[in-house]
């Protein structure tokens, strides 16, 4: 893979992964256990939590995995996912509902960084893109 993996990208993944287990992992777990963390769901609809929660979990953690290889469709994917969760975010969320929605807006910023986007960009069209990225270094800023 051309150049090292940004410090942006990393941390990223670490809280794309984090997030996996806070907001889609642990939940899980506690409502299949019937531990009350905050948010109130029928009986009924565990099953179809479980069902739905334990997929997308997966595909999450597959796609951060991904953010390290310079997969730009894992970064699209992401950034789809971390707008789903803040409109699906309840109006009273639990702390760790919070916390996993304050690890998955953090992982999506950081994926978009000036620094993330050369990095994607240098994965995708190498050289070519090291050589663009010196030549706009080298040019002055148009101005008015």
């Amino acid at each position: 893979m051309p150049g090292d993996i940004p410090a942006a990208i990393r941390i990223s993944t670490a809280c794309w992964l984090t997030s996996a287990v806070v907001f889609g992992i642990v939940p899980v777990i506690l409502d299949v256990a019937g531990v009350n963390f905050g948010q109130s769901m029928p009986d009924w609809a565990v099953p179809f939590i479980v069902a739905f929660a334990v997929p997308l979990t997966a595909l999450q953690v597959w796609a951060a995995v991904q953010l390290l290889q310079g997969a730009q469709w894992a970064r699209l994917l992401l950034t789809a996912a971390a707008v789903v969760s803040v409109l699906a975010a309840p109006l009273d969320p639990s702390a760790l509902i919070l916390a996993g929605l304050v690890l998955t807006l953090a992982g999506a910023v950081l994926m978009w960084l000036p620094v993330s986007n050369r990095f994607f960009l240098l994965v995708r069209y190498g050289a070519q893109a090291e050589a663009l990225d010196g030549q706009a270094a080298r040019c002055p800023a148009a101005g008015p």
